[in-house]
């Protein structure tokens, strides 16, 4: 069955029925010199916001966390929460290779405005699941309140088990989760345990090509990156999965797989840099945000890739974001 959220309300008293439906994970626009770009980064937000998305996801891949000390971590949080204006919640991503910093990342977070942490396992060193639950117990209590677990398996082997989901759910360490492992039977594994326990924990999906997926097995929502091209297309989607009209659902991903596709210029390899670059480019040419640069060393784009983009996923992206480009 479908997760059936209510209306967001910000308060001081926000609850994991406020996490649902589609929640992008925000470019991080840059100036030149490395700096957030705070005018760029308010303007794309309001777009999205306009465009009926459900919620915003700070500080992820596609955001460029990796490259981000703290301070700036917390500025893009800020700058989000600022043009969301109360609309829909902020989530933030705070994880780190240390409790300590991811601590102080979701204290940061909380006290600019965010009204949800999200946390990534430590990386570099391989934890057990006592160290990474005792990671995830240390942050709730820091902040206050229960966080979501971040699921990133491809990158980051050492993660949370089910077993320890379900026992942090038990607990009321975790509020939600986002699964960004694409791996569809772990995730239907996942709600059948957490069934099973008598317990509810808003999943996420973070793969973009698994949205249709995750609503059938009863996802909450989708973190997908593409929602930064094509958040209306996506928002209609969601309300698709919502009224049971499976057979839409489907054909919208298929639409959105074909621009996934193009996504990738000639010559490249996926992955989050190449993400982040291709989407500041698209844009930056549609007059969202100032500049395409992305962090060092990330390489940027070459002419041919731009021109690649300029004539495949422009037009694919104004096809998808047109009311009627999803029912044709």
């Amino acid at each position: 069955m479908a997760y059936m959220p209510v209306a967001f309300t910000p308060s001081d008293e926000t609850s994991s029925d406020d996490l649902y439906g589609v929640l992008p994970p925000v470019v991080l626009p840059m100036t030149p010199d490395g700096e957030v770009d705070s005018p760029s980064l308010q303007s794309l937000v309001s777009h999205l916001v306009a465009a009926g998305v459900h919620g915003l996801w700070a500080n992820g891949a596609t955001g460029e966390f990796y490259a981000l000390d703290g301070e700036l971590r917390a500025e893009v949080v800020r700058q989000c929460v600022k043009a969301a204006a109360g609309r829909v919640p902020v989530v933030a991503h705070v994880g780190d290779t240390s409790t300590r910093l991811a601590v102080r990342h979701a204290r940061e977070a909380i006290a600019a405005g965010a009204a949800f942490v999200s946390v990534l396992p430590p990386y570099f060193v391989g934890f057990g699941q006592e160290e990474l639950k005792r990671h995830y117990r240390s942050i709730a209590r820091a902040v206050g309140g229960p966080v979501l677990a971040y699921h990133l398996p491809q990158f980051i082997p050492a993660t949370l088990t089910i077993d320890s989901i379900v026992e942090l759910t038990v607990e009321g360490v975790l509020c939600g989760a986002k699964d960004s492992g694409s791996n569809m039977v772990w995730f239907r594994q996942l709600q059948r345990r957490l069934r099973a326990a008598g317990v509810s924990l808003p999943c996420l999906t973070g793969g973009s090509s698994v949205a249709d997926l995750g609503y059938l097995l009863g996802a909450a929502g989708s973190v997908s990156s593409t929602g930064n091209l094509t958040p209306g297309h996506l928002v209609r989607q969601y309300e698709a999965a919502r009224a049971g009209e499976w057979a839409l659902v489907l054909a919208m991903q298929e639409q959105s797989e074909d621009l996934i596709e193009l996504l990738n210029p000639p010559g490249t390899s996926p992955g989050p840099g190449l993400t982040a670059t291709v989407y500041k480019y698209v844009l930056a040419r549609q007059g969202r945000i100032d500049c395409d640069l992305s962090a060092a060393p990330l390489t940027q784009l070459s002419t041919e890739n731009r021109r690649h983009l300029d004539e495949h996923v422009l037009p694919a992206v104004d096809r998808l974001e047109s009311p009627t480009g999803d029912r044709t």
